[in-house]
């Protein structure tokens, strides 16, 4: 397939990385900015989901964790903007058949993963975080650290966002020829127990609701997923046919 783009020399690439990452620093310190007043209501939050409030332990910690906390939110909101700088830059190196797919690809890699740390932060966060309170009794109280709170949040939310992409890996799989739809399906029940088992593992403790809260969307997932890889793969064996023909 043939590029459009003019070759570029080595310091040209290197001046449209600068160009780029100071525009998405530029965006993410502005928006670090105007997350800062917002980092309250999201402690407080979290605070009413553990039913208990937070301590620190460091005269620098509630500093330090409110700085965290807004730069967390900066970097999630920047990352469609983030997304696109780094699509432009290797962009260039891409077939036009490559940039389609990847034009595609990326707002759904974004719109999956805000899906999974959606069902993290209001399903299952105050699920779990509910299941491990409940071990508490007279002689052990809860004493939770803001720092280790947040810290803990932020891994279930990025296992779940990362889990969610599984749609987009099964579709890159078919599309390179490594598996086809049919050998998925033959496979479903193995899908269906590793799936199983990373869910036990990404949910903390022994919470049912919480495993099935990232089961059942994880498959739902895979099965959409593998009803399109059914489809896109049609025309990709068509297209391998035709190429393979040249006229005498």
């Amino acid at each position: 397939m043939k590029r459009n783009d003019t070759p570029q020399s080595f310091w040209d690439h290197i001046e449209e990385f600068r160009k780029r990452f100071l525009r998405v620093l530029s965006v993410l310190l502005v928006v670090f900015a105007g997350c800062a007043y917002k980092v309250d209501p999201v402690i407080n939050t979290l605070s009413k989901i553990t039913g208990v409030p937070f301590v620190y332990t460091q005269p620098t910690e509630a500093f330090f964790i409110r700085l965290k906390i807004a730069f967390m939110m900066a970097l999630f909101l920047c990352i469609p903007l983030i997304i696109f700088e780094i699509w432009k830059f290797v962009g260039v190196a891409l077939t036009v058949r490559e940039r389609h797919w990847m034009m595609g690809t990326l707002p759904a890699s974004y719109f999956l993963f805000c899906l999974g740390a959606a069902i993290s932060w209001f399903v299952v966060l105050p699920s779990a975080t509910k299941f491990l309170m409940s071990f508490s009794t007279a002689a052990l109280q809860p004493f939770l650290s803001i720092d280790g709170y947040i810290s803990f949040a932020m891994w279930m939310t990025l296992a779940f966002g990362g889990l969610f992409q599984l749609p987009l890996g099964v579709l890159f799989l078919v599309r390179m020829d490594i598996v086809d739809p049919k050998t998925l399906s033959h496979y479903r029940p193995h899908v269906v127990a590793g799936l199983a088992l990373l869910s036990a593992f990404l949910t903390p403790g022994g919470d049912p609701f919480s495993q099935l809260a990232l089961l059942i969307p994880s498959y739902i997932l895979f099965e959409i997923s593998l009803l399109v890889a059914r489809f896109l793969s049609k025309p990709v064996v068509l297209e391998e046919k035709e190429s393979e023909w040249t006229p005498e």
